[in-house]
């Protein structure tokens, strides 16, 4: 029972502590905050990149079944799905 305690009030924290850093990224640097968000996921993922390199061995299924972004191939491919949502974000904002 005290488990179920912890993760619920976690869970809580958790939310917001997201929603401070949402806000605070709303006031740094306005509308442009999504922006920020999609730039700093393809930024440490390319930091995975050049820090692992790509080798033909990442491009397994169990890699991507963890996506885990330590390893450089899945952080390649998650950096160009992000790129992808980025795009198509800014088209629809207008």
């Amino acid at each position: 029972m005290k488990k179920n305690w912890i993760v619920f009030f976690g869970s809580i924290a958790f939310f917001i502590v997201g929603a401070i850093c949402i806000v605070t990224l709303k006031l740094l640097f306005g509308e442009y905050y999504g922006d920020v968000i999609f730039a700093g996921i393809i930024l440490t993922n390319i930091y995975y990149i050049i820090k692992n390199g790509i080798k033909k061995s990442d491009f397994r299924k169990k890699n991507f079944k963890t996506m885990d972004v330590t390893i450089g191939g899945v952080s390649l491919v998650q950096a160009i799905f992000v790129f992808i949502m980025w795009v198509g974000y800014n088209a629809t904002r207008g």
